[in-house]
């Protein structure tokens, strides 16, 4: 760290480029179930949405900190589109939906990447975007239902 970063802090995330953010993808936990993440993560079911209308997952102001992992899965096999919308410090860095999902097991990764475990399985593993003073994240279903999509992600704040 240099003397400035110590009074300054590091600068933001503007922009998080991954295989999913562009859309159309998913990510396929294989035999990947709720409880595999919940040791790593916070995991909350989704509450009551309305289709394809955005709803707040997280949101963190007046402090700067890391997002580790941000991603969602359904709880059932309903087939659906996810969308999760990113936004820190006012700037959108990452707004994507993915293709169908009809499986618990797949799902969308907006922050973080996986790890192969063993026999088709995998975890969540950290990969921090840097926030300065607020961290917002929104998520949608292409479908109106009450809490089946699992939503998990992890977080720091710094000051």
């Amino acid at each position: 760290m240099s003397n400035l970063e110590q009074f300054f802090g590091e600068p933001a995330v503007t922009s998080i480029v991954n295989g999913q953010s562009s859309g159309g993808k998913y990510t396929a936990y294989g035999t990947f179930s709720t409880f595999a993440y919940t040791t790593e993560t916070k995991a909350v079911l989704s509450g009551a949405l309305t289709a394809n209308t955005l709803a707040t997952v997280l949101s963190i102001t007046g402090t700067g900190g890391y997002l580790d992992i941000m991603g969602a899965v359904g709880a059932d096999v309903t087939s659906r589109t996810h969308r999760i919308k990113v936004t820190l410090d006012g700037v959108v860095v990452f707004d994507a939906t993915s293709v169908a999902c009809a499986s618990e097991t797949i799902g969308m990764l907006a922050v973080g990447t996986t790890k192969y475990e063993a026999a088709g399985t995998c975890k969540p593993v950290a990969a921090p975007v840097r926030f300065n003073s607020s961290c917002l994240v929104e998520y949608a279903s292409s479908v109106s239902e009450t809490g089946k999509t699992n939503l998990f992600y992890a977080y720091r704040t710094t000051n």
